[in-house]
């Protein structure tokens, strides 16, 4: 959700609006954010290591019981995103790339979506839609009508992102409705932050479950921005030594702008 909360733009005064890079809890001018997670889904064997060395821990390559996904962004000079990248397990080479405001309008107001090829293939690309982004007050939402390969008809997808009083992201809603009618609902409310202002309890709706999410920070760069989190995801209202039912294990790679010239 952190770096995928940047999907954004407005209609009001743009001088008015916190940029994407102004919604994360991230100290410094980010130029880039490349974030790899590994899932561990209910039942997977891995969690008892993870627990036991949640700073530490690091998967086989051909681990059972987790699941990988990659997600880049690209921010411009004013801390605007324009570009995202997605890819994920069983993709075979596919990725899900996004741009947003092509020709440099800023802040961003459209966002186009394809399927780019695999390098060497010889495949076209793919287009999936594309859709408009949009301020009102508080909150940010992102709408679109995309298409997916081998399924008939378009699927419906929105994103609302709702900002508190330091601009940070407390709120996150999306639905996607898919051409046959078949929604998915996701829906993730920061409850406490620390000292710094990074989420450490999260009410989470993933899967059709209701989850308590604890966040634990890890390896710090030099603008003390941690490059490993680790979420736990608990029952709602369970206790804080519950047992754990999944988890997320997020490397982070940041760049800055100074980094960039």
């Amino acid at each position: 959700m952190a770096l995928l909360s940047g999907l954004l733009a407005c209609t009001g005064c743009a001088a008015d609006i916190p940029s994407d890079r102004a919604t994360l809890t991230v100290a410094g001018p980010l130029a880039s954010l490349q974030a790899d997670t590994l899932t561990l889904p209910p039942g997977s064997p891995q969690l008892p290591a993870l627990l036991a060395d949640p700073a530490g821990w690091q998967p086989e390559p051909a681990a059972e019981g987790v699941e990988r996904s990659s997600v880049r962004g690209d921010f411009d000079a004013d801390g605007w995103l324009r570009t995202s990248v997605f890819s994920w397990d069983d993709s075979r080479g596919w990725e899900v790339h996004m741009a947003y405001g092509e020709g440099g309008r800023t802040p961003p107001a459209t966002v186009r979506i394809w399927m780019q090829a695999p390098r060497g293939s010889g495949q076209p690309d793919w287009p999936m839609g594309e859709g408009t982004v949009r301020y009102a007050g508080a909150t940010r939402i992102l709408s679109y009508k995309g298409r997916r390969p081998g399924a008939e008809g378009r699927e419906d997808f929105e994103r609302s992102l709702t900002l508190g009083p330091s601009h940070w992201v407390e709120l996150e809603e999306s639905t996607s409705v898919a051409p046959d009618g078949a929604a998915v609902r996701k829906r993730r409310q920061v409850m406490a932050r620390d000292a710094q202002g990074r989420p450490v309890d999260d009410a989470e709706l993933l899967d059709g479950a209701e989850y308590r999410v604890s966040n634990q920070y890890f390896l710090p760069d030099g603008q003390g921005n941690p490059r490993r989190i680790v979420r736990l995801y608990r029952a709602a209202g369970a206790a804080q030594d519950a047992p754990v039912l999944r988890a997320e294990v997020i490397l982070r790679t940041l760049r800055y702008q100074d980094e960039t010239r």
